[in-house]
């Protein structure tokens, strides 16, 4: 547990002085991090938490693994499933063509309120750094008491499937290194608001796409992603290490709640009863 640590002791500062936004070196990286987003739709920061909270983060997330729900999908790109599928769209469209995903997720309500990756998460300091990032401001923490803060758990054999996010921004930060696979394959700034782009899609799910780019999963990497106009996908996970990533979420508007029905399915029928207690109102 890591209740009254300093959370910036949890970042590597003599690379990413992240708590000095004024700082030159942070303003350079605040503008690199611009360029890449601009350029291919994500931002990478190697080495981004310390070693020793490398270690912490993952004894905490272990700790957590029985509360992991398990989810396993077939879906499009678009988050169709197969039962809802276009049939007037030519065959083999990427509108239809379905893929399988399976990974488990630690929901924000079982995150306590000591752990380090809570209290990194809680840095009103790390809100601001990627609200320059972003050039969203003012940004807040999500305010949703499931979807806050995930963690998202990837075993041997899961993936996440091609798809487009339905938010404009998301922060992942990697907790373990895989054995092998679980590696983000990302084709970058494939449509646009105007223009769904079908040809590029397919040519990213055929892998002929020149803008694909394929980053592996590496603990303590920080990445911050715009991924809704942007295919990505997990490759299978390999090895007995599984791939664990937090998912921290963030938006342009405070007090910002998902549906209950989206709840429920995301993180399973537990969490029925602590919403009609009134927990995440």
């Amino acid at each position: 547990m890591a209740e009254n640590v300093d959370p910036t002791s949890f970042i590597n500062l003599a690379r990413y002085p992240v708590h000095n936004i004024a700082d030159p070196v942070t303003q350079a990286l605040i503008a690199r991090c611009r360029g890449e987003l601009e350029s291919q739709a994500f931002a990478v920061m190697d080495d981004f938490l310390t070693p020793e909270a490398v270690s912490l983060f993952w004894d905490e997330s272990m700790s957590l693994s029985d509360l992991t729900a398990r989810r396993e999908k077939t879906r499009s790109a678009y988050l169709d499933t197969p039962d809802q599928e276009d049939t007037t769209w030519p065959e083999g469209h990427p509108r239809r063509q379905f893929f399988h995903t399976s990974w488990g997720v630690v929901a924000d309500d079982l995150i306590p309120e000591g752990h380090g990756l809570r209290n990194l998460y809680a840095w009103d300091g790390l809100t601001a750094f990627f609200s320059e990032v972003l050039q969203v401001k003012p940004l807040y923490r999500h305010a949703d008491r499931f979807q806050a803060l995930n963690i998202n758990v990837l075993g041997p054999g899961d993936e996440q499937a091609w798809h487009f996010d339905d938010m404009d921004f998301v922060v992942l930060l990697y907790l373990t290194t895989p054995d092998a696979g679980g590696e983000l394959e990302c084709a970058s700034l494939v449509r646009t608001d105007d223009d769904p782009c079908y040809d590029k899609v397919a040519q990213a799910f055929d892998g002929s796409l020149p803008q694909l780019h394929r980053r592996p999963s590496v603990a303590g990497t920080l990445t911050i992603m715009r991924g809704n106009h942007s295919v990505h996908r997990v490759t299978p996970v390999e090895g007995a290490t599984p791939r664990l990533t937090a998912v921290l979420a963030y938006d342009r508007v405070p007090d910002k709640y998902e549906g209950d029905a989206i709840n429920i399915q995301m993180y399973g029928e537990r969490i029925r009863e602590k919403i009609e207690a009134g927990f995440n109102r």
